[in-house]
C-alpha cells in the first residue's frame, strides 16, 4: 500500500461515508494508480504479489454494484494496470464467508449484503471461466495447509 491508498482506503471503508458506486470506483483506481506509481513501477523485485487487485473491480464494482465492465476496462488501461501471471482465486459460498467473519466489525463495502456479494462472486467465477490459464479457482473450503500446497504447486510452474 501507499500513504495515499491508505487514505483513500478510509474514506472507502468509513461506513458512515455514503459514496455512490461511481466514486467508489473512481477512488478505488487513484489508489490502485498510486500503488502502481509508488510500488510497482519502480520496483526490481521478479515477484510481486497483491491480495485483491487487478480482477477486483471488476467483480466489486463491476459485477457487484454494476458499473461497465468496458468503463472499468479503460481505467485499467488508463492506470497502465499490469496484468498479473497468476491470480488465485480463493473461493467460497457467501454464507459461509460470512459465518468465518460472524465476530468482525463489518466497513462500508463488506456491509453491502449477500446479494451484493453474491454478485461479486459470481463476477470472479466468470472472470475465472473466461481466463482459466490465468485465474485458478480453489476451494476456500479446503485446509490451510491444502491451500498452500495447492498455490504452490502453481508456483513452482512459473518459476
Amino acid at each position: 500500500s501507499t500513504q495515499v491508498g491508505e487514505n483513500i482506503r478510509e474514506i472507502l471503508l468509513n461506513t458512515s461515508a455514503d459514496l455512490s458506486n461511481e466514486s467508489e470506483l473512481l477512488l478505488m483506481f487513484a489508489a490502485r494508480a498510486q500503488l502502481i506509481s509508488e510500488k510497482i513501477n519502480c520496483s526490481d523485485k521478479d515477484i510481486i504479489l497483491f491480495d485483491r487487485f487487478y480482477d477486483a473491480s471488476l467483480a466489486y464494482q463491476g459485477s457487484g454494484r454494476g458499473l461497465s465492465h468496458e468503463i472499468i476496462k479503460s481505467l485499467i488501461s488508463f492506470t497502465k494496470c499490469p496484468v498479473p501471471d497468476i491470480t488465485f482465486l480463493l473461493d467460497i459460498e457467501v454464507e459461509e464467508g460470512f459465518k468465518r467473519k460472524l465476530n468482525d466489525k463489518k466497513d462500508r463495502i463488506e456491509s453491502s449484503g449477500i446479494a451484493f456479494f453474491e454478485n461479486v462472486r459470481s463476477g470472479y467465477l466468470t472472470l475465472s471461466q473466461n481466463e482459466p490459464n490465468r485465474i485458478k479457482v480453489l476451494d476456500a473450503k479446503k485446509s490451510i495447509d491444502d491451500l498452500h500446497s495447492e498455490i504452490m504447486s502453481f508456483v513452482d510452474i512459473i518459476l
